[in-house]
């Protein structure tokens, strides 16, 4: 780490930690919190908290109430129930809900993930929402965890209101925003590997009212892939204007570098995807790294026109780059004899979003109207050199030796994909009594999508109008059990082009869930069975793993058991399990398993915190996930990944309430374990034992 990002960030934290709060603010941050937990209470049936939630759903940021309520399975990790699980991945906050599965991580570069067995695309990866926008439609770079305040995961048809509705499932992560209670944190963290990070999160008022937040976070590490090393900066600014009751606007900014050697992991040998070390690096070290840029600007805002009528609504605009150079394994040869493809990525995203929604209760009705629409344009640009058998740029898996010179690159694909999408919805809650709840919801959209191939001239169009429903419903019991049931249906479009140069028909669906539910003090239970069908899902392609192909038809049943148990105010449990079955239908693919979805899953957390009046003491977590086996690939290979079993473990001392310290071990055991997989040659192993020491100051 260099000395000046270190001068800064300890420079900024003494001046943090050390100015004074003015009067009128402390007499808020007496005031504010009870006003937020009451806030909060009001709507703790719509949705299960895990974790403590420290303030309240800001509703243009979160989800609408009524979707999250479509779904008895749904779940919101709180910033706390984060920290205590040392979440520095998408990928390990998500192992807290049931039915997630790590998908192809495209080199270190993508946060990708399965919900119920759905995958997204391999290479654009499961969509998510950042703040209730779509945050990575055309490329995104993983998320740092400091800008997280928390992350919602909507399980069942998603909604018309809240976004493109998808019955597998919704992730959606709601940033850190200004607070009128002055307060500062910053962490420092070394670990395994030499990693070094430093996290500055600091907000307050600037007057009666507005108010201001600025998180920062640096990264850099050795990491633990030979010649692979990380580097990350984000720095996310955030004001808050809230000028009476009933009226507030935000604007969150986010900028995020992200750099690194594009990393295809290792292959398999002999069907066995453990059998390399999982340190090794296939690509050459001479590539240099691979460069990420996003920026992120968002204005949402919040009007109560009366006791009955909110307006919402917000404008997100975000840009973004993927530039860089890799070397690919494409072939194994006589089990030794690496091939590999060299290629040049030049990506770029330009995506403009806007949403406008009118709520309103009436009576036993919540009802909610709104529009939405985005522009895209999305540039594909990639050079590369295939590998033959006089030059096949090749490596020697056991005893690699780096310096290989391939080819020049030639033009591979130059496609330029623009969207024009606009949707209308409407969506209705409906208390017909005091124990039977209706929801449903009809969305219309109208889009246009073009993709253009600068290499051929061929332009691809595509026109649509489609209609789709949502209905729920919900039944309690008693005021103990409850039961659920939802249907609903889905559509999102597709980028890219196949190997016929041709582009992708949207994707297209139906899905239903039943459950029930039980709440008990300081116990929360949920047991959901689902089933789903999807046609023209895009996976890589069996003729040619460089491309992709649809799906004839994908389809998806399983059973989910998530549950929350909070013991004596010290202890708080997470576990949850699911079974997943799913399976394609196409004649083309050599087996209808899906890639790394597993038929059986489970993970159990613990948190245990001991602190005195003064909220000085210890605190402890520990836990650990299943993952059963899963396909490593759908070509005539027949590779399975193997299960594993990894845990985790953390202690932190509580000082005083000023600083705190801090030490956790992920993967304690050490156990050597296949995360997820793209073809036979791309695995990628899971991460050996990895310690990290933290230091946190806070005012």
């Amino acid at each position: 780490m260099s000395t000046r990002p270190r001068s800064i960030a300890f420079a900024s934290t003494f001046f943090l930690l050390t100015c004074p709060v003015p009067a009128e603010a402390q007499d808020k941050t007496d005031r504010e919190p009870e006003r937020e937990e009451r806030r909060v209470e009001g709507e703790a049936e719509t949705i299960v908290v895990l974790g403590t939630r420290s303030t309240r759903a800001d509703r243009t940021l979160s989800s609408d109430l009524a979707t999250e309520r479509m779904s008895q399975s749904s779940r919101s990790l709180e910033r706390d129930l984060l920290t205590a699980a040392g979440t520095y991945r998408l990928g390990d906050a998500l192992e807290l809900v049931s039915g997630v599965s790590n998908q192809n991580n495209r080199g270190g570069f993508l946060d990708n993930f399965a919900i119920r067995g759905f995958l997204g695309t391999p290479d654009g990866g499961a969509e998510y929402y950042v703040d209730g926008f779509l945050a990575n439609r055309g490329l995104a770079p993983p998320r740092d965890p400091a800008t997280t305040e928390r992350i919602e995961v909507l399980k069942g048809p998603a909604g018309a209101l809240f976004g493109d509705i998808d019955p597998g499932g919704r992730v959606n992560i709601v940033s850190k925003t200004p607070r009128f209670t002055p307060s500062a944190t910053a962490t420092f963290t070394y670990g395994s590997f030499d990693t070094r990070r430093v996290e500055i999160d600091a907000t307050g008022p600037l007057s009666d009212t507005i108010a201001a937040r600025i998180v920062v976070a640096t990264e850099d590490s050795d990491g633990w892939r030979d010649f692979v090393p990380l580097r990350r900066r984000v720095v996310a600014p955030s004001l808050t204007w809230a000028p009476r009751d009933g009226l507030r606007l935000t604007y969150v900014g986010e900028i995020t570098r992200f750099d690194a050697p594009f990393d295809r992991g290792i292959p398999a040998i002999g069907g066995d995807a453990n059998a390399l070390p999982r340190s090794r690096f296939y690509g050459e070290p001479g590539d240099g790294t691979t460069r990420f840029r996003n920026q992120r600007h968002q204005l949402t805002g919040e009007v109560r026109l009366d006791d009955r009528l909110s307006l919402n609504g917000g404008v997100a605009w975000r840009t973004g780059s993927l530039r860089g150079f890799s070397s690919d394994q494409s072939r194994l040869v006589g089990g030794q004899t690496l091939w590999r493809q060299r290629r040049a990525r030049d990506y770029t995203v330009d995506d403009l979003s806007a949403r406008l929604e009118l709520t309103g209760r009436f009576g036993a009705h919540r009802a909610s109207v709104g529009v939405k629409g985005y522009t895209l344009d999305y540039h594909e640009g990639l050079l590369r050199r295939n590998p033959t058998a006089a030059n096949p740029y090749a490596i020697d898996v056991f005893a690699p030796v780096y310096g290989g010179q391939a080819l020049p690159l030639a033009p591979f694909t130059d496609n330029d994909e623009t969207r024009r999408s606009a949707t209308l919805y409407a969506q209705d809650m409906w208390d017909v009594t005091d124990r039977f709840t209706l929801t449903g919801g009809v969305r219309f959209d109208a889009y246009r999508q073009q993709i253009r191939n600068n290499r051929t001239g061929v332009v691809g169009r595509t026109v649509d109008e489609p209609v789709n429903f949502r209905l729920g419903g919900r039944y309690a019991l008693n005021d103990v059990f409850a039961v659920d049931a939802n249907w609903g249906e889905s559509f999102l479009l597709n980028s890219g082009t196949g190997r016929d140069n041709q582009g992708f028909s949207p994707e297209r669906g139906k899905g239903y869930e039943i459950g029930g539910t039980a709440a008990l003090p300081g116990v929360d239970i949920a047991v959901t069975y689902f089933d789903i069908a999807k046609r023209d899902i895009l996976t890589n392609d069996p003729v040619d793993p460089n491309f992709l192909a649809p799906v004839g038809k994908l389809s998806s049943k399983g059973i989910e058991f998530d549950a929350s148990v909070r013991l004596a105010k010290r202890w708080q449990v997470v576990a949850n399990y699911a079974w997943t079955r799913a399976r394609t239908d196409d004649s083309i693919f050599a087996t209808d398993r899906v890639l790394n979805v597993p038929e059986h899953a489970a993970t159990l957390f613990a948190i245990g915190r001991f602190l005195d009046d003064e909220g000085r003491g210890p605190s402890i977590s520990a836990g650990a996930s299943y993952i059963g086996k899963r396909a490593g690939a759908i070509d005539t290979s027949g590779l399975v990944l193997p299960d594993y079993v990894k845990a985790k473990a953390a202690v932190e001392y509580a000082v005083s309430r000023r600083l705190s310290v801090r030490a956790e071990a992920d993967n304690l055991f050490d156990a050597r374990f296949a995360q997820s997989s793209y073809s036979p040659v791309w695995i990628f192993p899971g991460a050996p034992r990895t310690v990290r020491l933290s230091v946190r100051l806070s005012q």
